[in-house]
């Protein structure tokens, strides 16, 4: 079955769960739980699936949560597999691994981000089902945000709606904390007037910490937004997204205007 895939940052947004086993960190979810997302859906796992790393390497059944390979036997599958290192952060190994896997037409991509809890041992904290809907697959990646490291997975899916599958993780003694993104719905649902909504994807730069995008009224085309613009500031506190700034402005300045996806305050 092809799938469709939807932003995480959307997915996130719309399917807040459970409270977290470590309300320190602000999240809602444990550490080393597993984020599953598809154009099916997504969920969360939080009890921990954690192996040695060539556990992940075998027969990828084992991580179709999407039953996209429902009914066939491992030895049937050709899957092409491969790993690599994404780097290190609060001494905690990070790699990733992609699988891929050609169906009649198309290909099915399983990529899973991997940290290590302890020597030898791999905890799977993001998996992904991808299809040929997506314009890229790109290696997940850390940055650096006021001497804070974040890991970053980050991938565009094809089409005008700019939107991305996207996750990040904040990383403590304890390991990895991922950032909570239903901060940027709730905050623009407070934000915005009646009748007026950001339709597409693409709007948060983590590395700048800002959330920037085009308002639309409920009767413009999707190309044409006329309402204004909205900006978001955040910081990072207890490993967590807090809002310390935000903006809507029906009138923008000629500069906003023509880069609204631009954060100029």
């Amino acid at each position: 079955m092809r799938l469709i895939v939807i932003s995480l940052l959307i997915s996130g947004l719309l399917s807040l769960a459970q409270a977290a086993d470590h309300p320190q960190d602000d999240a809602v979810h444990p550490r080393w739980s597993l984020h599953w997302v598809s154009g099916k859906g997504s969920f969360w796992v939080d009890q921990p699936n954690c192996h040695p790393s060539d556990y992940f390497l075998s027969n990828p059944k084992q991580f179709d949560y999407g039953q996209d390979l429902f009914g066939e036997k491992p030895t049937a599958i050709k899957d092409t597999v491969k790993e690599e290192n994404v780097g290190e952060i609060e001494g905690f190994a990070i790699r990733q691994v992609l699988h891929a896997i050609p169906r009649q037409g198309w290909n099915l991509f399983i990529k899973i981000i991997l940290v290590e809890r302890k020597a030898h041992e791999f905890c799977d904290i993001f998996n992904a089902e991808y299809d040929a809907s997506m314009e890229s697959i790109d290696p997940a990646y850390i940055v650096e945000i006021n001497s804070q490291k974040v890991l970053v997975t980050h991938d565009r899916v094809s089409g005008t709606g700019n939107w991305y599958v996207e996750q990040y993780w904040t990383f403590g003694k304890d390991g990895p904390v991922p950032l909570e993104l239903s901060i940027v719905e709730q905050t623009l649902k407070k934000l915005l007037p009646a009748g007026r909504e950001v339709r597409k994807g693409g709007g948060f730069d983590v590395e700048r910490l800002c959330y920037a995008m085009p308002v639309w009224q409920r009767e413009d085309a999707n190309g044409s937004p006329s309402a204004g613009v909205v900006q978001l500031r955040f910081e990072l506190q207890g490993h967590q997204l807090v809002v310390v700034k935000q903006r809507y402005d029906p009138q923008p300045s000629p500069e906003e205007q023509e880069n609204p996806m631009t954060c100029t305050q």
